[in-house]
């Protein structure tokens, strides 16, 4: 019974001369970690400064500049026409031009036909350029512009 004895006794000294070792090293461990945070952050600090330190020399802070009233512009004197003294001036009678209206293509579908006027698709009934879209066909569309008829037209 001895020699168990004798063993158990060596293996209970050993567990804790093992406890004890790892006891003392567990502090110096840390000291590692805290180490390399310490680093992390100086890094960023430092990282802050220089890239403040470039915005700063890439685009200077101007002081705003005192707003003005803006100056006051005269609009020139009407120019009356030359007339003849038999003559009778007539009042020029010009076209008020309409908006452009541009069909790019047609889509017919079961439920809705569609069109490309102008950049943007259309139903029937929706309005491109304050025209309403009347009616959608396989190559022409007719528009009603303020009681005006249009009819585009895809063939050239």
């Amino acid at each position: 019974m001895s020699i168990i004895h004798d063993a158990l006794k060596k293996t209970e000294s050993d567990l804790q001369k093992n406890s004890q070792a790892s006891q003392k090293t567990a502090p110096a461990s840390a000291r590692p970690l805290l180490l390399y945070l310490l680093i992390v952050v100086a890094g960023l600090f430092l990282a802050n400064l220089i890239f403040g330190a470039i915005k700063n020399k890439v685009q200077p802070r101007q002081a705003r500049p005192a707003r003005t009233a803006p100056p006051e512009v005269k609009p020139p004197p009407l120019a009356m026409p030359a007339v003849l003294p038999h003559q009778t001036p007539v009042p020029a009678q010009e076209k008020i031009p309409g908006p452009e209206f541009a069909l790019t293509g047609t889509f017919l579908a079961e439920e809705e036909n569609y069109a490309l006027i102008n950049n943007k698709i259309v139903k029937t009934g929706d309005y491109v350029a304050g025209a309403k879209v009347e009616r959608i066909g396989l190559d022409q569309v007719e528009l009603d512009n303020a009681g005006e008829k249009i009819r585009l037209s895809t063939s050239r």
